[in-house]
Parts: C-alpha cells; structure tokens; sequence
C-alpha cells in the first residue's frame, strides 16, 4: 500500500513542479505561487520516494 501512495505522491510532485516551470518560462519570472508549487512539488516528491521505497520492500 506505502508503494502505491508514494507513486502517487511522486506523480503529484512532478506535475507540481512541471506546472511551475511551465508558468515560469510562459511569464518570464517566477512569483511567489511558483516558487511555493517548486518547494512543495519537490518536497511531496520526495517524501513519495521514501513511502515508495520503504513499501517496495
């Protein structure tokens, strides 16, 4: 189950991130809604991979 909720996790973050980077490069500058979504995606990755590799096991 921590295998499948840390997938989930890991897909959520990078879309996260990829939403930040598209809204970045589209208005030429980064706010602070992008910089939270970069910080938060990247961190919800993460913690993905930790649930993802402690429930593969």
């Amino acid at each position: 189950m921590l295998f499948y909720l840390g997938l989930g996790m890991q897909l959520t973050g990078f879309s996260s991130v990829g939403l930040c980077l598209f809204a970045g490069l589209t208005k030429g500058d980064y706010g602070r809604l992008e910089l939270i979504q970069l910080i938060g995606g990247s961190l919800v990755f993460y913690v993905g991979t930790y649930f993802k590799n402690k429930g593969g096991k």
